[in-house]
């Protein structure tokens, strides 16, 4: 049985806060801390020495993180942020091609095609942020289109099934490009049953990794037929031989990082995903939904209205509860030391597995106290 208070430990900050805010920013892990402190320790001491040392772990994190993707350790990327990921994708392909995607989207998602000029589909989505695949206008004569969507949408929380939605884009010549930032480090992901031609997240958030990490996924069909979107001495074949005169780039993913990698970023997402690999996903995933299932429980017993699907097959960590005056309520919870996001019509409350049932009664009796003042 997983000590889920052992566990908590490791995360200091709820600890010091009810902190429900993992969907706009995680807590760091211990683990993802001390590979972060290994990192500037050994520059400290050393400099540049470990260079070499550094490109070994490097590439060590590459493969465990394209394992637990079921990808391809040539196809990851290591980026410092998901609008970058999102911005080399709109570039390898053709700006005459349409993008489709769900109206809620975050912007990231879609100010990058819009900015190109690619014409940009906005398909319709229910309140609580699910949809009916036979309500999209896709004229049968269209083809190579791109569907551009987050796997759990950050308004919401409502997470799509990305083994239909990959059929779907399938059947409708559609590239696949998926921002995982809302999902990854809960629900697991296959790229390949999946068929996602791109996967793009940020580890700042449910990954647990800080800031500055942003993995990419591409696969290497696509990224070998396409002109590189940018390039630097390390996209080189030969990056050591320092040729100044010659184009002679691999194709590998790893082109895209350019210069130096982001070390501090990719080591703290090696101790968060060595985290994740010793608890396992599937375990995170189901403490997730045992910590979800209790709020709205206790939600309901308030009164409170719940935005998010209550469906198990498309819920995520994060609910969306409907309040008056969204900013306000945030403001008063953060006073007691509850910290949520306004979002919309409501608050939106993100539980993740170093949660405990402790949090979810502090914030509902806090918040059936600001809803009976008026606030």
């Amino acid at each position: 049985m997983i000590d889920w208070q052992k566990i908590r430990s490791d995360f200091p900050a709820v600890e010091n806060s009810t902190y429900l805010c993992t969907a706009g920013g995680g807590c760091l892990s211990a683990a993802a801390k001390k590979e972060i402190d290994r990192y500037y320790d050994e520059m400290h001491l050393q400099g540049d020495v470990c260079w070499d040392a550094w490109l070994a772990r490097t590439e060590n994190v590459r493969r465990r993180l394209a394992s637990m993707l079921n990808a391809e350790p040539y196809e990851i990327a290591f980026l410092t942020t998901t609008s970058l990921g999102m911005n080399y994708a709109a570039d390898l392909f053709n700006v005459e091609q349409e993008v489709l995607t769900l109206q809620n989207e975050f912007p990231s998602v879609t100010l990058p095609w819009l900015h190109r000029g690619y014409p940009v589909q906005f398909l319709p989505v229910q309140p609580d942020g699910g949809y009916d695949f036979d309500t999209f206008d896709l004229p049968a004569e269209r083809h190579n289109r791109i569907f551009a969507t987050s796997f759990v949408q950050y308004a919401t929380g409502f997470r799509q099934n990305l083994t239909e939605l990959g059929q779907f884009c399938e059947v409708h010549d559609l590239a696949l490009i998926v921002d995982a930032t809302q999902g990854f480090g809960v629900f697991p992901i296959d790229v390949k049953r999946d068929k996602i031609d791109m996967l793009i997240f940020s580890g700042y958030k449910w990954a647990g990794a800080g800031y500055a990490i942003a993995p990419i996924f591409i696969r290497h069909e696509l990224l070998s037929t396409t002109k590189l979107p940018a390039v630097g001495w390390r996209s080189s074949k030969m990056p050591y031989a320092l040729r100044n005169n010659e184009i002679d780039f691999h194709h590998d993913a790893s082109a895209l990082e350019l210069g130096h990698p982001p070390f501090p970023g990719i080591f703290a997402l090696g101790g968060a995903l060595q985290q994740l690999e010793e608890i396992g996903l599937e375990q995170v995933e189901s403490r997730v939904h045992e910590l979800t299932g209790m709020l709205h429980q206790k939600l309901d017993a308030i009164g409170a209205e719940i935005i998010s699907t209550r469906d198990r097959a498309h819920r995520s960590g994060i609910t969306m509860v409907a309040v008056n005056e969204p900013k306000q309520v945030a403001e008063a919870l953060a006073k007691r030391n509850i910290h949520v996001s306004a979002r919309g019509r409501g608050i939106r409350v993100a539980l993740h597995f170093y949660n405990n049932e402790q949090d979810i009664e502090i914030f509902v009796g806090a918040l059936a106290e600001l809803t009976a003042a008026g606030n």
